[in-house]
This record gives C-alpha cells, sequence and structure tokens, in this order.
C-alpha cells in the first residue's frame, strides 16, 4: 500500500537539553533568510531510520519505511487498519525521544511511495523485459540489471518495477522475507507533488495515507502499461488461406521475435532505416493470429 514517506511538522519545539544529546550530528550555518546562526540536527534511531530537526524554525523531519517500521520488512503489504496503528506507534516512539506530542494532523508529506506486490510466479523476468520495451507519457525509460528492474522518471515524479526476491536476496534480508518476495513484480510509484495535492492540497498524511490515494495512483500506472501480443495457435488451415504470402509471414515471424527480444532502439541498429520501416509496414499487413502475451497486473479490490 505505501512504503518510504517523509513527513515534515513545525513548529515542534524540543527541550534544548534534548537535543544536546546529538550534539555530535549537528552542523550550525547561517540562515540565508535572517542571517542569524542555525543548528541542525541529525538523529539516527533504530525504528526511525532518519531524524532531521532544525533548531530556529522547529521543523522536524522524519523519512521512515511504513512497513518495516510496523513488521521490520518492507515485502509486507499494509492494509487499511495498519494506517492508524502506524501513526500512534510514530506518536509514541516521537514521545519516547524528545518527549513531544505530534497530532497526526500536523504532518504533512513531501515524499510518499505507493507500492503494490503482484504476484506472478516465474514470470517476473518476462514482465520486467516488456515493460522495458515500453514508455509511460512524459518519462524516460532506464532498465538496469537486464531483466530485474525498469523505472520510467521525470523531474517531478517516478514508477519502478522490479523483481522483490533479488531484491531482497541481495540485501542478504532474513530467509523468511526472501521466501515470501519470490515471485513477486513490485510496482512503486512516486507520485508527482500535483498529484498529492489533488488528494490533498496542504499535503497532509491522514487525509493522503488512504486507500483513496492508493487505488487512484496504481489505477492510473496500470492503464498506462501495454501488453503486446505475440503469436498464438497457428493452424494449418489458415496457413493454406495465406499460402501465397508464406515467405512474407515468415519474413514477420522473424521479426516479431526480435521485437520480443529487443527494444526499438535496438532493433534500428540490425536494419537499414527503409528495411525496418518496411518490416513494420509488412507485420501491419499481415494478420498472424495473436494472443496477449502476458496477464494484465490489477490490484485487488
Amino acid at each position: 500500500m505505501f512504503d518510504t514517506i517523509i513527513l515534515k511538522a513545525r513548529p515542534i519545539p524540543i527541550d534544548p537539553h534534548i537535543l544536546s544529546q546529538y550534539n555530535e550530528h549537528s552542523t550550525t550555518f547561517f540562515s540565508k533568510e535572517t542571517g542569524a546562526l542555525n543548528t541542525s540536527y541529525k538523529i539516527y534511531d533504530d525504528k526511525l531510520p532518519f531524524i532531521k530537526y532544525i533548531e530556529a524554525s522547529q521543523s522536524l523531519t522524519v523519512q521512515v519505511s511504513m512497513p518495516k517500521f510496523l513488521y521490520g520488512d518492507n515485502v509486507t503489504m499494509l492494509t487499511e487498519p495498519d494506517i492508524p496503528l502506524f501513526f500512534e506507534q510514530l506518536q509514541e516512539r516521537l514521545f519516547h525521544l524528545f518527549d513531544v506530542f505530534i497530532p497526526h494532523s500536523e504532518w504533512i508529506i513531501s515524499r510518499c511511495d505507493v507500492c503494490c506486490n503482484f504476484q506472478v510466479g516465474k514470470k517476473v523476468g518476462e514482465y520486467v523485459r516488456m515493460l522495458s520495451r515500453q514508455q509511460l507519457a512524459y518519462k524516460n525509460t532506464i532498465a538496469y540489471n537486464q531483466d530485474q528492474t525498469v523505472e520510467y522518471r521525470n523531474k517531478s515524479s517516478r514508477t519502478i518495477l522490479y523483481d522483490k526476491h533479488k531484491q531482497t536476496q541481495k540485501e542478504k534480508a532474513p530467509t523468511e522475507v526472501i521466501e515470501r518476495s519470490k515471485g513477486i513484480l513490485r510496482l512503486e510509484v512516486r507520485p508527482s507533488d500535483n498529484d498529492l495535492r489533488r488528494f490533498s492540497t496542504t499535503r497532509k498524511a491522514v487525509e493522503l495515507l488512504q486507500k483513496p490515494f492508493f487505488d487512484y495512483t496504481i489505477e492510473k500506472t496500470l492503464a498506462q502499461i501495454e501488453y503486446p501480443e505475440e503469436v498464438g495457435d497457428i493452424d494449418l488451415s489458415w496457413l493454406m488461406e495465406n499460402r501465397e504470402n508464406i515467405s512474407k509471414i515468415e519474413t514477420v515471424l522473424g521479426f516479431q521475435l526480435l521485437q520480443s527480444i529487443f527494444d526499438e532502439p535496438v532493433l534500428r541498429q540490425l536494419y537499414t532505416p527503409s528495411t525496418y520501416a518496411n518490416r513494420k509496414n509488412l507485420a501491419k499487413k499481415i494478420a498472424i493470429p495473436q494472443r496477449n502475451c502476458l496477464d494484465r497486473l490489477a490490484i485487488n479490490s
């Protein structure tokens, strides 16, 4: 449902005696706005791996993986009842660390990773290869580690799909977590500021960390994915009906096989511009029986 988030709240007055514990991780600098000296503290905690506090503005920033905070791993998917539980435990942890009580409504989100696990069995690599050969609107496509990761990104947002099992293995996660990650194609979306404000004009965490925002973000992303077709079952009767075009059918079948393996920039290196255009036009004219290559990804309602 949700993974890494960055939360901010102000003003949060923290006792200077408590802050003095963290002097070794503090930085003093001149404020561009006021010209006065300002102190920034970075606090490292087992449960909250990144906390930043700016003394002059009394601004508190927390970055945390919600499922890791609650359950110790991010293979576990959060459910709706986990959201209030997260806010309560966050409130308790910060009270324990700084002796401050922060109402849930005070938190503003500056980053929110919306995520979903798709159990696709042994077809994770096939999905990643298929996805690496297409583009989402207004985003650049970047593929990593062959059939493990594909990312679509621009300056304001990011979408990434990857092999969760291989990631947990690389991170040397506990054996039980690695086992649960088998067959998972992981989708993570980092929405733009405009998307955040569509659901909350002030980007309040209590308004964004809800199922409607999750549904909107994931469904919008899945709607952009195309599922190219592959050659279906060609029977003898269809070939007999089209035997005058058998050499062209052979050419199209070979071209479509290459399309299923390589993306367009690579294919353009294999052909002259005129031959490549000819192959694409021929593929449109020869109506070889097709079928969808992979099942559509969908969230459970």
